[in-house]
């Protein structure tokens, strides 16, 4: 019988299994979202917002952290990153496997010859790699990528189709670039001539740490002089874009459409929320987290949480907010106020006088 049984799912997790008499035995073939696991299947809680749909959900068994799962009566196999857990039943279970599974080299890849190609490198159909490129073990460059003359890619890299690495890149191991996305493309810097906007030349490089994912159609634009700094597991989500010069620190998380313009500097354990905007020679601290659509345009002196355009502490932004939405009931009263004392004064005036 294929599958794995609860006893094994925490073996293999290193968790602990609760439950009643005979969970060990039970077995799964599948993980599930909390609400749609059935009874043959495993789920992820690491939410307090979720609770009640994990107590109700048919999933076999649910994987929570200590504070969770001592508020679960059911079920229930300790772990402290559940989401983490998830994805090694996920793989051994077999259910996601690389979307490109091809080896070698395509008859239509396009390979400079002076280009140097590590050992059990991959490259698809219609790809190409320039004089002087490398590629690093183990890496796939998925159909139709491109890397320029000069780009250096580390080892067991995904190049994911139409991806481009400009020939000033250098990428760390096992980082993923999405479709689509450019890494290294020239900067968006310009200066005024008799004509109008000249474009200024950028000499510089982008620099990716390891284990840096980039998301689809993101763009990361090489230095004017000098490096654009992307540090180790860094996550960048789809249409992100980073201007020249910016440096990201290691663990930052950077959500769908956020903009960062050029020379800004954002620490490490960041979270951008999505459509975040930050000005350019901005600095963000480490352990700063701040909220979607928010805008950025000056220095941030001290890490926390941050809301708004333009962005405050997220506390005060939020007080705001809450005291805007009354506004327009305040604004009643007030003219009320108004009529009622223009009232009083009129009473109060001797006979005969005038307003």
């Amino acid at each position: 019988m294929t599958g794995l049984t609860l006893k094994e799912v925490a073996e293999l997790v290193q968790g602990r299994l609760l439950g009643e008499n005979g969970a060990e035995s039970i077995r799964i073939v599948g993980v599930g979202a909390i609400e749609e696991a059935r009874p043959d299947q495993i789920a992820a809680l690491d939410d307090e917002r979720f609770l009640a749909a994990a107590r109700a959900s048919k999933a076999a068994a649910v994987l929570a952290p200590p504070k969770l799962a001592e508020k679960l009566e059911r079920t229930r196999i300790v772990v402290a990153f559940p989401q983490i857990a998830q994805n090694r039943v996920i793989d051994q279970l077999g259910l996601w496997t690389l979307p490109w599974q091809e080896a070698g080299r395509a008859p239509s890849a396009q390979v400079d010859r002076t280009a140097e190609i590590g050992e059990g490198v991959a490259i698809g159909a219609g790809a190409v790699v320039g004089a002087r490129a490398r590629l690093g073990a183990g890496t796939r460059l998925y159909p139709h990528a491109i890397v320029e003359p000069g780009a250096t890619i580390g080892a067991r890299c995904r190049i994911h189709a139409n991806a481009v690495i400009g020939a000033p890149a250098t990428l760390g191991d096992e980082c993923v670039i999405g479709h689509g996305a450019v890494i290294a493309g020239e900067g968006f810097g310009f200066g005024f001539g008799p004509t109008g906007p000249v474009r200024l030349r950028h000499l510089g490089r982008v620099i990716l740490g390891n284990r840096v994912e980039v998301g689809n159609h993101s763009t990361i634009d090489r230095a004017r002089f000098g490096d654009t700094r992307i540090g180790d597991d860094v996550k960048i989500d789809s249409q992100v874009h980073l201007g020249h010069n910016v440096v990201v620190g290691a663990r930052t998380i950077l959500a769908a459409l956020c903009g960062v313009a050029g020379s800004s500097e954002i620490g490490e354990n960041c979270l951008i929320g999505g459509q975040v905007g930050i000005a350019d020679h901005v600095k963000i601290p480490s352990n700063t987290r701040i909220g979607a659509k928010s805008g950025i345009a000056s220095t941030l002196e001290e890490p926390g949480d941050y809301f708004g355009f333009w962005a405050k502490e997220k506390r005060i932004a939020f007080r705001e907010l809450a005291a805007m939405a009354k506004l327009p009931e305040l604004m009643k009263e007030l003219e009320q106020l108004k009529r009622e004392l223009e009232e009083q004064r009129a009473k109060s005036r001797p006979a005969g006088e005038s307003s």
